[in-house]
């Protein structure tokens, strides 16, 4: 009789396993709020989702608003890397390419994530909870914007720079708005008034 040797696959370490659940939980809310909204997206659902219990969910999170915590500092974690990846360009170039990225959105983010932070930011009206985790992924990505726009034009003031980086957000979220919801206007249209904006946005206040 012929001897199999068996080849064991060692088991993950328990943190590894661990993160892997919180993945698959943080998918499967994703697609819930997605599909149904931020209220209709029930935990019996997301566990049914994510194939597990809601009980083995609360192991890991607290509650939805815990979740939607986990996401949101996904994604402010990747616009803030994106953000300091973000090359300086002459003033003429970074205004077109600015205007091009409001009116088109970025590579790294999908429409879900644009649709996710909608939803958050719907729910911050009704929730102080969901407002708060608003607030200070806001005031992270602010200071990271702050900072980028001080680097690239040193001769504007930090409170010059902030004006300006609030301004860049009303035109990125209000568009996002339009863009998944399908209303928006003719693109290049768009692209020229923005970058006409931007290029008087980021020239110094007398």
């Amino acid at each position: 009789m012929k001897s199999t040797n068996v080849v064991k696959i060692p088991r993950p370490p328990k943190e590894l396993r661990d993160q892997a659940r919180r993945d698959k939980i943080l998918q499967a809310t994703a697609v819930c709020v997605v599909r149904h909204g931020f209220h209709g997206a029930s935990m019996a659902e997301i566990a049914e989702t994510a194939g597990m219990s809601v009980g083995q969910i609360y192991r890991h999170y607290a509650s939805k608003d815990a979740i939607i915590h986990a996401i949101v500092e996904r994604i402010v974690e990747s616009r803030l890397r994106w953000i300091a990846t973000t090359h300086t360009t002459p003033r003429s170039e970074s205004a077109d390419r600015m205007a091009r990225i409001f009116v088109e959105g970025v590579e790294h983010e999908s429409r879900d994530d644009r649709v996710l932070m909608l939803e958050v930011m719907a729910e911050a009206t009704r929730s102080p909870a969901v407002a708060k985790i608003l607030r200070d992924a806001d005031r992270r990505l602010r200071a990271k914007g702050v900072e980028r726009v001080r680097t690239a034009y040193p001769n504007l003031t930090e409170a010059e720079a902030s004006g300006r980086v609030e301004l860049f957000a009303v035109l990125a979220e209000g568009t996002a708005l339009r863009r998944v919801t399908g209303i928006r206007g003719e693109k290049e249209l768009l692209v020229e008034v923005y970058r006409e904006i931007l290029e008087r946005a980021l020239e110094p206040m007398k």
